[in-house]
């Protein structure tokens, strides 16, 4: 007699491309190969990782930020990140460095809709102590090789970024 309700023994998660979640990672790992070729011609260490998310992502570290690439529905997703850490560390007063932090992370936000472009954003990192910016971009899949070359052209920019957010929390 047939089971009505018949075990898969490899059940598969549907990610709207038709791919389960083995081949979604090995599809992202072919289409981000390019990409860390071009992040390591471009003098960054890039390696590939699983991100907190499961998904397949190219990653850098410099002493600017943190980088990670991965597959977006139109393109490859950039996002470049940096946090400054300890702003207030220099505070001996723990109540009144607890406040300048709790300022801060009430000031970020409006900071945030009030100054920063749709593809920046600010916010204020726990772990670190300290404002933390990103900045995100798209660029076409025909674009791979580009992609080092676009990083080291954006660094500045995301420096840029956190020290204005600093700037303005801090005044």
């Amino acid at each position: 007699m047939d089971d009505p309700f018949p075990l898969d023994p490899a059940p598969k998660t549907s990610l709207g491309n038709g791919a389960g979640p083995r081949d979604a990672i090995a599809n992202a790992r072919r289409a981000l190969a390019p990409v860390q070729v071009s992040l390591a011609g471009a003098g960054f260490y890039a390696y590939g990782t699983l991100d907190d998310q499961h998904r397949w992502t190219i990653a850098a570290d410099d002493e600017a930020g943190r980088i990670d690439v991965r597959v977006g529905g139109d393109g490859f997703e950039v996002e470049l990140a940096a946090s400054s850490p300890g702003l207030y560390v220099e505070e001996e007063n723990e109540f009144r460095r607890r406040a300048l932090e709790r300022l801060a992370r009430m000031t970020i936000p409006n900071v945030a809709r009030g100054f920063l472009q749709p593809h920046q954003t600010a916010s204020w990192d726990e772990t670190d102590r300290g404002v933390a910016v990103r900045l995100r971009y798209e660029l076409p899949f025909t674009r791979a090789a580009d992609v080092g070359r676009f990083v080291r052209e954006k660094l500045p920019e995301l420096e840029q970024l956190l020290s204005f957010v600093e700037t303005q929390v801090a005044t």
